[in-house]
């Protein structure tokens, strides 16, 4: 599986436009990181890898539920995550 920092971006877009749940986004995280564990993921351009890996790793678990009804990130958290993990 290939991944740039754009891909990633992509997903923190569509969870705060409403077009990806976050259990979809975290469920993806999810996915990437399994491909990390198996020797998989290519990372685009590899001198990104720590920007990428640190978007993918907010991801999973950005469906984290504070209470019942309230998630632990508000969309502000993640706007603020998105900027400072990859970049304006």
């Amino acid at each position: 599986m290939k991944i740039d920092v754009q891909s990633v971006r992509r997903v923190f877009e569509e969870m705060l436009a409403g077009r990806m749940s976050r259990e979809e986004a975290d469920r993806w995280a999810y996915l990437v990181m399994q491909q990390e564990e198996a020797g998989t993921l290519i990372y685009l351009p590899s001198s990104d890898k720590e920007r990428i890996w640190s978007g993918v790793t907010y991801l999973y678990g950005v469906d984290l539920m504070e209470s019942p009804d309230e998630y632990l990130h508000t969309d502000e958290d993640i706007r603020t995550a998105m900027s400072m993990k990859l970049g304006s």
